[in-house]
């Protein structure tokens, strides 16, 4: 009879270490899915807007993990950057109601880079309203008014002012 137990106890037990296996095992994959590409978001209705003078600070780029997003370039608060395609190199093109929504990233001073971010690819460029815009490898960067914390990136993929809006890639490229 002990035997029976015993032999019963250890079957339960490879059955729920077998189990556990199999969840851990699909957690894993599905942790290593491709980044997120998603086609192009229409814009929402009426878009986030912020109002008054726009923060110069001191900037340093980062390399920052986002999971189905991959390593995406962030400022020092962990705040998503990204890319206008109607901008030329080193060329802003997001004023007015556009920069009300989409902020330019200014800088105080020389914008720095840090550990996986090409330093010498960090700059700035002169805007036409003031100030002197961030850019990385030539792309002028922007933070999402609609991004409501340092891990969010709701403005990867939208249509708005005339363009589209993408998150960069660890290598500089927006991420379309």
């Amino acid at each position: 009879m002990l035997a029976l137990s015993a032999l019963l106890l250890t079957g339960c037990s490879a059955f729920t270490n077998k189990a556990a296996t199999s969840s851990a095992t699909s957690t894993t994959q599905s942790a290593l899915a491709a980044p997120r590409t998603d086609a192009v978001t229409p814009a929402p209705v009426p878009p986030p807007a912020t109002t008054g003078v726009l923060p110069t600070r001191e900037v340093s780029l980062t390399i920052d993990d986002r999971g189905d997003l991959g390593e995406i370039v962030v400022d020092s608060t962990g705040h998503a950057l990204y890319a206008f395609s109607a901008d030329q190199p080193d060329e802003p093109t997001c004023y007015d109601a556009c920069a009300d929504t989409w902020l330019p990233l200014l800088a105080s001073g020389a914008p720095a880079g840090t550990i996986g971010i090409d330093v010498a690819s960090v700059h700035s460029v002169p805007r036409s309203d003031g100030g002197n815009q961030v850019t990385y490898k030539g792309t002028p960067l922007y933070r999402y008014a609609g991004d409501t914390g340092d891990r969010v990136a709701n403005g990867q993929g939208l249509d708005m002012f005339g363009g589209e809006w993408h998150v960069l890639r660890k290598d500089g490229r927006p991420l379309a």
